[in-house]
Order: C-alpha cells, then sequence, then structure tokens
C-alpha cells in the first residue's frame, strides 16, 4: 500500500498535478494543452504501471490467501473474496503440471470460461485477471493440496475414462 501511495505522489509530481481537486481538473487541462518531454512522460509511465499494477498484485494475492477449494461427486467448487465458482468434472481437461510439484501453483485447465458465471463485472474482470480464462489455479499453500488434487485426478479419471490414472493416482508420464 506504501508502493501505491509513493507511486500516486511521484507519479504527481513528476508531471507537476496537484491531487487538489480544485486545482486537479486544470492542471490536467494543462497537461494535455502542453504534452511533457520525454524526461518527464518516461518515469510517469512506469510509475503509472505501478499505480495500475499494485492493486491488481493486492488483489491476487488475497485472492490466494483466501481460495477454498470443495470437491463433491459431481464437480469442484471454488470460493475466493466473495466469488463462488462450480466446475462439473466433465468440464476439466488436465492439470498442470503433471505430476504436480510442491512449490508451483497447480493449474486445472477447463473447457468454458468460469467467470462467466460472476454477475459483477469487476469481480469477473479480477478474477481473470488472477486466473486467466477456462483455468482455475490452485496455489502451493492451499490445505491439504496433495489430498485435493489426488480426488481432482480421481475423478477426472472416472469421467474421462482414465483406467491408468484411476489405478495409480497419477497419469503415466511420456
Amino acid at each position: 500500500m506504501l508502493l501505491w501511495v509513493f507511486a500516486l505522489w511521484s507519479f504527481a509530481s513528476t508531471l507537476r498535478l496537484s491531487l487538489h481537486p480544485a486545482a486537479f481538473w486544470s492542471d490536467l487541462q494543462r497537461l494535455f494543452a502542453q504534452p511533457p518531454a520525454i524526461e518527464q512522460a518516461a518515469p510517469a509511465l512506469l510509475l503509472f504501471v505501478l499505480i495500475v499494477a499494485t492493486p491488481l498484485l493486492i488483489w491476487n494475492l488475497i485472492a490466494e490467501w483466501d481460495a477454498a477449494f470443495t470437491p463433491a461427486d459431481d464437480g469442484l467448487t471454488y470460493e475466493a473474496m466473495g466469488v463462488r465458482l462450480w466446475c462439473p468434472w466433465e468440464d476439466m481437461l488436465a492439470l498442470r503440471p503433471s505430476p504436480a510439484v510442491a512449490d508451483e501453483a497447480i493449474v486445472i485447465a477447463c473447457r468454458r470460461d468460469l467467470a462467466e458465471a460472476i454477475a459483477n463485472p469487476l469481480l469477473r474482470w479480477l478474477h481473470r485477471q488472477a486466473h486467466g480464462r477456462q483455468r482455475l489455479v490452485i496455489g502451493p499453500d492451499i490445505a491439504q493440496r496433495d489430498e485435493l488434487v489426488a480426488q481432482i485426478e480421481q475423478a477426472m479419471a472416472r469421467t474421462q475414462g482414465r483406467p491408468d490414472v484411476l489405478a495409480v493416482g497419477h497419469a503415466p508420464s511420456a
């Protein structure tokens, strides 16, 4: 948060913008009438990226910490930050990487974009920024992650008719 405040303050001082509401619009009009030199524009662009990226990073970290996965007979429920999504086992295409590595996130590739079920457009956009389209991400810090991954693999094997996975618990490596 401190980084975001510093970036906002530096951005305003680099472009000589007043953050006071009464003076902001006149400074902004001045900026558009006389564009900044490259010495001002380059650092301002980098600071603008920080201003936009910092809240997204914070959202993604909190969503990953808050994430919960609940397997059921007919699919997997994902919950985080007020978002609740359900993915039937039939819609899951693959787990990557396979086999799972302890310190890496595991990605569940899905047939459809699960975020379409999120009514709020801002939450839908934020979810897609964190996971991408047609994916769910199981972070490395999820409680009982190995058991969850084993359940997902078993359920995917049942729906995809893969007896090699049912017998061993992991798909054979090529």
